[in-house]
């Protein structure tokens, strides 16, 4: 009898914590606390007259899924969130143009002409690119792209996710089978202005729940395994990819002693140029990360199960003796 209670309790310690719900909001799902804004939105506070911002990053890896969250609001201009993510070897740390214009990326959305000369942090070269917009053109629309960087492996461009809506949840888009839900409704979080946050600032961003949440296999970017780190760099851009906000996570840290900034532009003053690629992270910005790290560690059930295994050969050793 205290064998099957002991066993009983392993059992349950091997259980998930939280199943995720795809729905665009980060409660009642177990996920961990990844990153946080660290400024006010220059691209318009989604309250009261809706706007673009990225309050905090929520993630977590279970079952062969990195599921992330990237809490906040996307104006229903076609504003681009644009998500870049390094899982393996190889990838970007300066984006190439795309194949037609000499360098080695896809074509579409027209990102990579855009992003061509782009200088990531030190340590992070990019290896996929999700990039997520909605709004209205011919009707109420949210789309999807996901494709490789460094190379046109994986190009793949999901128009109308949600079926004639803005808002919504998809459990398998593209080839790829990510699942995308998006939740619009966020009003509190970052306001508006160029300021570094202070810590009510902070606190307020890291309370909202809604936003972007993905669930994205780990086959479709490249099956990083135990002990990987995820990076992952997210930024909001103009719907023509050429003007980006000051709207990052990891989140931007503006020049002393205030810490404060603006837009980036296209030059990273706030000047529009019709490119980004002027942008140098590392020489900018030494003094933070634009990324974040999501770690692939044993889920809560493996552990159980080792534990179990350890349990059953401690009895076996029992009985023998």
């Amino acid at each position: 009898m205290r064998r099957l209670l002991c066993l009983a309790i392993v059992c349950s310690m091997a259980a998930p914590v939280s199943a995720v719900t795809l729905d665009g909001s980060t409660a009642g799902d177990g996920y961990t606390l990844a990153a946080t804004q660290t400024l006010q939105t220059q691209f318009g506070d989604a309250n009261p007259n809706g706007g673009s911002e990225l309050d905090a990053a929520w993630a977590q890896v279970s079952g062969g899924t990195l599921y992330l969250t990237l809490t906040g609001n996307l104006e229903n201009n076609f504003n681009k969130l644009n998500i870049f993510i390094d899982s393996i070897a190889g990838g970007e740390n300066v984006i190439t143009n795309n194949t037609g214009n000499g360098g080695n990326n896809p074509s579409n959305d027209g990102w990579a002409a855009s992003y061509a000369g782009f200088t990531f942090d030190p340590g992070f070269a990019a290896d996929f690119l999700m990039i997520n917009r909605n709004g209205n053109f011919n009707g109420d629309r949210f789309d999807f792209d996901f494709n490789s960087v460094g190379n046109t492996s994986v190009v793949e461009s999901s128009l109308d996710i949600f079926a004639g809506s803005q808002q919504g949840s998809n459990a398998s888009v593209g080839a790829s089978g990510i699942g995308v839900a998006f939740n619009n409704t966020n009003t509190a979080g970052v306001t508006g202005g160029s300021a570094a946050l202070d810590a009510a600032g902070i606190a307020a961003a890291q309370a909202v729940q809604t936003g972007l949440e993905l669930a994205i296999p780990l086959s479709a970017i490249g099956n990083p395994g135990l002990g990987d780190c995820i990076k992952i760099s997210a930024m909001i851009n103009n719907g023509d990819q050429n003007y980006l906000s000051n709207q990052f996570l990891g989140g931007l840290i503006g020049p002393p002693p205030s810490g404060d900034q603006g837009n980036l532009g296209g030059d990273g003053a706030g000047t529009f140029t019709g490119t980004v690629g002027q942008i140098n992270l590392t020489s900018t910005y030494a003094d933070g990360l634009q990324h974040f790290e999501v770690c692939i560690v044993p889920e809560p059930a493996s552990i159980a199960l080792v534990g179990l295994a350890m349990f059953g050969l401690v009895l076996g050793r029992g009985r023998k003796s």
